[in-house]
């Protein structure tokens, strides 16, 4: 664990302090998707750091190194991150600085996946690979074949490198997921790595890729018997091909104005068109990428070393509020795990009345020491459970004050005495003796009423 934030060494330290973070933080994220901050939290780090010292090296660096021991692939075509953006006057500056008489934009969905790199040579599937480090990722095309829609061979029998992201469909989540892992994201992560079937873990065969970009090799990188790639003037041609040889791809819309603001209002519409339909998406959105469409200005516009100058990601506003924990219930569900559900003082996210959250499990529960009686951040995203990201530490009775229920009755329970959450030894609903494993506690039970009756 990184060490706590410095309060003496001035701001020297606090740039060390923040570096460490970051990289801490990115390989949680990356490389053993098991985060332990939300991205808004980790964009916090990110602007601070870029605050105090802009040109910091971790800064240009993107992901995560891949783990010791993967099979590392080096890409011949570095996976780079994205500029990011959360102000109608940022849009407004980057489509100034990029437009130059090329004022038409392709917009995608930024799905809150796993970034994979697949590899076709003569038109069939030979490797797939994580960002990671953005110029070496891990070899995990095992499992990515396992993918259903990843399709081991094209319509065209060249060479090219799709890119895209693989992301779980959040229906597969709540049927299968929900009470064993926080977020579908994280078990896209875990499941394009893991080497073994494990309970708790994702299902390469539960998981979607969708396609954003292909790169083609050129001269003596490509198989001497593959033909020329295709010669395309914009990236939503790109999209369009992707479609034709049999991928399967993220979406896009192109939009484009007669100068730079209307170009600037016609990109705004369309982020406010998906920001309020994202609910209703069939994965989870945290964003969209707004992109240059003429692929020979991008060319002249280049890259830094940690993202194009073409691009720019818009983050949604997270889906949070705060609220008070009442009290934890302990629910075990068919697979055996027995789940804190938090109670809480009703409070509206995302337009939802939210009165329980999920902790996902003990471990989680520890992680955040939580209390009977804290004032608490919850985040709604999608139609995913909403969650406890943040202890904001002990309420006070004004934290209580006007709230409803759905019904628009009055919530009159007092301010709760704070205490520490009761973890049981015993199966809620059978009584049997629970087996701690990792983060989680079971009932062994295969007859549990509890388990008996989840599995219909």
């Amino acid at each position: 664990m990184v060490a706590e934030r410095p309060s003496e060494g001035g701001e020297q330290a606090l740039i060390e302090w923040l570096a460490a973070q970051i990289a801490h933080h990115s390989h949680l994220y990356y490389n053993e998707a098991s985060p332990e901050i939300s991205d808004a939290e980790f964009d916090e780090l990110w602007d601070e750091l870029s605050g105090l010292s802009p040109r910091h090296p971790q800064l240009q660096r993107v992901g995560s190194d891949p783990p010791p021991g993967s099979v590392k692939v080096e890409h011949l075509f570095p996976m780079l991150s994205l500029d990011k953006s959360s102000t109608e006057e940022e849009v407004s500056h980057f489509v100034a600085e990029t437009t130059a008489q090329s004022r038409r934009f392709v917009c995608q969905p930024k799905l809150d996946g796993s970034a994979l790199s697949l590899e076709y040579r003569r038109g069939r599937l030979v490797r797939a690979a994580t960002r990671g480090s953005g110029t070496r990722g891990e070899d995990v095309t095992a499992n990515v074949r396992r993918i259903p829609n990843v399709a081991e061979s094209l319509s065209w029998d060249g060479d090219c490198h799709v890119r895209g992201e693989v992301v779980m469909p959040l229906a597969i989540f709540r049927d299968s997921y929900a009470e064993v892992a926080p977020n579908p994201r994280n078990l896209a992560a875990g499941s394009l790595r893991q080497k073994h079937a494990e309970a708790g873990k994702g299902r390469a065969e539960d998981l979607v890729f969708l396609a954003y970009g292909a790169e083609f090799p050129s001269g003596g990188s490509r198989h001497p018997d593959s033909p020329e790639p295709p010669v395309f003037e914009y990236d939503s041609e790109v999209i369009s091909w992707l479609q034709g040889v049999g991928i399967e791809v993220a979406g896009n819309e192109v939009v484009g104005g007669s100068d730079d603001d209307s170009t600037s209002a016609a990109i705004m519409s369309v982020v406010r068109s998906w920001t309020e339909g994202r609910d209703a998406a069939d994965w989870e959105i945290d964003g969209i990428v707004i992109k240059l469409d003429r692929l020979g200005k991008r060319e002249l516009l280049g890259m830094t070393a940690h993202h194009p100058r073409w691009a720019l990601a818009w983050k949604f506003p997270p889906e949070e509020a705060t609220t008070v924990l009442m009290d934890v219930d302990w629910q075990t569900g068919r697979t055996g795990n027995v789940t804190p559900v938090s109670r809480v003082a009703p409070v509206m996210v995302s337009g939802v009345t939210v009165e329980n959250t999920t902790l996902h499990n003990r471990g989680e529960v520890e992680r955040l020491g939580i209390q009977l009686g804290d004032k608490v951040r919850v985040v709604r995203r999608g139609d995913v459970i909403p969650k406890i990201i943040e202890v904001l530490g002990l309420a006070v009775a004004s934290d209580m004050e006007g709230r409803r229920h759905s019904d628009g009755t009055s919530f009159a329970e007092p301010l709760p005495e704070r205490r520490e959450v009761s973890v049981p030894t015993e199966c809620p609903r059978c009584a049997t003796t629970l087996i701690e494993d990792g983060a989680f506690i079971r009932c062994t039970n295969l007859d549990c009423p509890a388990r008996l009756e989840r599995a219909i």
